[in-house]
């Protein structure tokens, strides 16, 4: 029985291990199934990795020819950034030749337009006005193009009427009876010389039926005498017997002591030089066709002794002008010669300063070396009033003095516009029609109906007010659109800076708009300036602006220049200081028109 169950149990343990290699067995079939898995898996891994790594190698290869072309791309952007760098430079380049370019354009059509107004100013009209077509007159060739009017020398067709012929609608025309030009009546009281001329052999019996007389103004040269005054001398005794005293009428008064040439010469002498613009040197050759010879230096010797003897009443004369409180006042160069330079530059540019009263109606002149501040403060040292001027930047500053009310003069701005017509026409001649031309054209009708100052303020303020101030609208409208340094822009802007002073005048009729009085008493020292070239010295210059100063009142208060200078000179020896201003010229013509009346 021990042996059985010990051979069971060696059964059972047979069994049992059996089972376990089987087991074993099957987990060992498991463990190779699960590693060829494995393997399979691995390999599956191995050619993953294979592909992935060759992935990586393709994308690095892929990587570095994307690098390569971006170093490329990088190296072309750079490239591209040196050229647009170099095109930037050249197209900055080209447009500084362009600015230069269009600055050399606008200095040619300046110059261009400079050269217009020159050659206007040497072969054309000098008059600023402006016509326009609907107010030119039909000329005389028109006239007779459209009439088949032969009309002669002597005759001119003038428009009285037209009307309109429906028939044949067309204008009629109603011309005036030519009329042939008359005889002007010869001056009274001019000497006559008769000449009879008589028929010969006048055969026996004739009668007189009327005598024919022509008459016909004559002239002869300059007539040169010698005038001779001879005073009887006469001897008496005294009372008591014991002398004797001579009598003896006194000579007239000379001015100038001792002088070999009577006072009507000197007149000649300075009516011709500054009068007629005739230089020293030109009377001397003038005098010699008459026989006459006289040095230069006597000729200039006496037209400078009568010029300081005429000074004091030129210092009355200006300080009677800025005794007023309304002034014009205005310059021009007057060249002199100045010893004290250096060889070679002698002449030196001085200055007329020339200032006028227009309610007196008086006027001077002032000669000064320079043309500054210090210049015109020197003249209107105290000044306080209304001070009409151009615009130049010294007035502009001496305006600012306390009491001095600064008037610019509007015909300077209508100057602007007038110049820029070639430039800018249609602008420029919009300003002119319908802002200057209606502000004048009030001007003239106050002048023809004679208004006082009152009524002439009253008519500025209700007419010529409203017309500036459209103006000045249409200036700072217009302005934007002009392009600085062309001539338009500066008429803009020199009319708006100064268009608070341009409209002073229309405060009272009193003033004058512009100062066309002024200069044209200055145009005879422009013309004496081209004559005589220059003054000798700065007394000379000095010497020059008294005789301009009174011959220009005298020209302002209608004064015959001849008969005030003969007549001042007779009479400035005797004359009492303190009575200079009855010789003015301005009192001078009252004094001598009382004087007649009451004769």
């Amino acid at each position: 029985m021990k042996q059985s169950h010990e051979t069971y149990n060696k059964a059972a343990i047979s069994d049992g291990k059996d089972q376990v290699i089987v087991l074993l067995q099957e987990q060992i079939l498991l463990l190779q199934q699960d590693r060829e898995t494995t393997d399979n898996l691995l390999r599956e891994q191995d050619q993953l990795i294979i592909r992935q790594h060759q992935y990586l190698c393709d994308k690095d290869l892929q990587l570095a020819s994307y690098q390569q072309t971006i170093l490329q791309q990088v190296e072309q952007l750079s490239q591209y950034d040196q050229l647009i760098t170099n095109q930037h430079k050249q197209i900055s380049t080209q447009q500084q030749h362009l600015d230069e370019q269009n600055k050399e354009l606008s200095k040619l059509d300046m110059l261009r337009h400079e050269l217009r107004i020159v050659k206007k100013w040497i072969y054309g009209i000098k008059s600023e006005k402006r016509h326009t077509s609907n107010e030119l007159p039909m000329s005389v060739d028109v006239i007779q193009g459209k009439l088949s009017l032969d009309v002669d020398d002597w005759g001119v067709c003038h428009i009285n009427s037209r009307k309109l012929v429906a028939a044949h609608i067309r204008t009629s025309i109603t011309i005036a009876p030519k009329k042939r030009g008359g005889r002007h009546d010869l001056p009274e009281g001019l000497e006559e010389e008769i000449i009879v001329l008589d028929v010969e052999n006048l055969p026996v019996g004739a009668r007189l039926l009327r005598i024919e007389e022509q008459r016909q103004l004559a002239c002869s040269p300059l007539r040169w005498y010698v005038k001779v005054t001879r005073r009887p001398v006469y001897i008496a005794s005294c009372e008591d017997g014991l002398y004797a005293k001579q009598f003896v009428a006194p000579l007239p008064k000379h001015p100038i002591p001792r002088c070999k040439v009577d006072i009507s010469v000197l007149v000649m002498l300075l009516i011709d030089k500054f009068l007629y613009h005739m230089p020293v040197w030109r009377q001397q050759r003038r005098f010699v066709q008459y026989g006459i010879t006289l040095s230069y230096s006597t000729l200039s010797y006496f037209t400078n002794r009568v010029c300081d003897i005429l000074e004091p009443l030129w210092h009355l004369l200006l300080k009677e002008i800025l005794s007023s409180r309304h002034l014009h006042f205005d310059e021009s160069c007057y060249k002199v010669l100045d010893d004290t330079r250096k060889k070679g530059k002698k002449s030196h540019l001085g200055w007329m300063w020339a200032i006028m009263s227009p309610v007196q109606r008086i006027a001077g002149f002032t000669y000064q070396e320079g043309r500054g501040k210090k210049d015109i403060a020197k003249i209107l040292s105290g000044y306080r009033g209304y001070l009409l001027t151009d615009g130049y930047g010294v007035y502009t500053s001496y305006g600012k003095q306390p009491g001095v009310i600064h008037q610019q003069c509007l015909v300077h701005v209508r100057r602007y516009f007038t110049q820029a017509l070639n430039y800018d026409s249609s602008r420029a001649g919009y300003a002119l029609d319908n802002f200057f031309k209606p502000l004048y054209a009030i001007e003239a009708a106050c002048k023809a109906l004679n208004l006082d100052y009152d009524q002439i303020t009253e008519k500025r303020q209700a007419e010529s007010v409203p017309v500036l101030l459209a103006m000045r609208q249409w200036l700072e409208q217009q302005a934007p659109g002009t392009i600085p340094g062309t001539p338009m822009h500066k008429a803009i802007t020199y009319a708006l800076t100064r268009f608070d002073a341009l409209m002073i005048y229309t405060t009272d009729g009193m003033l004058e708009a512009d100062n066309n009085l002024l200069e044209a008493q200055i145009r005879p020292l422009a013309l004496g300036r081209h004559n005589h070239m220059f003054a000798g010295s700065h007394l000379a210059g000095k010497r020059a602006a008294i005789i301009y100063s009174l011959l220009a009142t005298c020209r302002l208060q209608g004064v015959n220049p001849v008969k005030w200078l003969d007549d001042v000179l007779r009479r400035i020896t005797d004359h009492p200081k303190d009575k200079y201003l009855e010789l003015l010229p301005q009192n001078w013509k009252s004094s001598n028109t009382t004087h007649k009346s009451a004769v």
